[in-house]
């Protein structure tokens, strides 16, 4: 099992999380994949899509891959911005998956700060 750290949450007007799981909760062996829905709305498409790059990008979960970047890969992209798209978009674009798995600041943070725990035997 995985135990899940939640650090921060998406939030604010026009931003919605969906979720069952908390800091601490052990992810089961057999878990659905979609531990957590992200629902964005505003007023305009430019307004939706700024607000859907930076509600992922207020989210940090620790413990668990997240299919966040590729997200944000879509929400970049030129033509989802136009609002060029339909249900043929993503294998239209399989250069999507090639996105970045960069690890966000925090979480190297929290890494170190482990570490150092560990070797100071706290």
């Amino acid at each position: 099992m995985v135990v899940l750290r939640i650090i921060t949450r998406s939030g604010g007007p026009g931003v919605r999380v969906d979720t069952a799981i908390y800091t601490g909760y052990e992810i089961p062996p057999y878990f659905d994949s979609m531990c957590l829905k992200l629902v964005v709305w505003a007023l305009t498409w430019d307004e939706m899509v700024a607000r859907g790059r930076r509600a992922i990008d207020d989210m940090r979960l620790h413990g668990i891959k997240t299919t966040a970047n590729y997200y944000q890969q879509i929400l970049k992209h030129p033509d989802f911005i136009k609002g060029k798209f339909n249900t043929g978009f993503v294998p239209a674009h399989p250069e999507l998956l090639n996105y970045s798995v960069r690890r966000h600041p925090s979480d190297i943070a929290l890494v170190l700060a482990a570490a150092i725990a560990a070797h100071v035997g706290r």
